[in-house]
């Protein structure tokens, strides 16, 4: 099998529908979508992953998306995970999300890990470090 490459503008636009896709319509109890006074659906925002942007760019894995080297794609990639951890973040002020996303923070971005500097060997923040150059 074949590899493509992702490119910038592929990872652009895969990147734009995977965010797009996390707005459903809202549905009452009894899966009928709820439309407001105007007559247009309600929508909700379900919460993005990085799993679900691993696999909305066709990647096998982690391992794959770590692995990109193109500095355009690697930043527009940083960016969108910036994205997904600031969603992670907003719920940390939830009484109801705050273990949870506690718990997504810490497996997903290293600097929520509780590790300190001195046990990861690096003060870095962990994501857009292309742009700092």
């Amino acid at each position: 099998m074949k590899k493509t490459k992702l490119t910038e503008e592929k990872a652009k636009i895969l990147l734009r529908r995977y965010f797009e896709s996390r707005k459903v319509e809202k549905r009452d109890s009894q899966g009928n979508p709820i439309v407001n006074k105007m007559g247009e659906t309600v929508l909700e925002a379900r919460p993005a992953t990085v799993t679900g942007m691993v696999l909305a760019l066709g990647l096998c894995g982690r391992e794959e998306l770590e692995a990109i080297t193109d500095k355009k794609t690697k930043a527009l990639i940083d960016r969108a995970l910036l994205k997904i951890e600031e969603e992670a973040e907003e719920k940390l002020f939830s009484k109801d999300c705050f273990n949870g996303a506690k718990l997504f923070l810490s497996v997903n971005f290293p600097r929520w890990s509780g590790e300190s500097v001195a046990e990861t060997g690096t003060a870095s923040l962990g994501v857009c470090s292309v742009w700092a150059e």
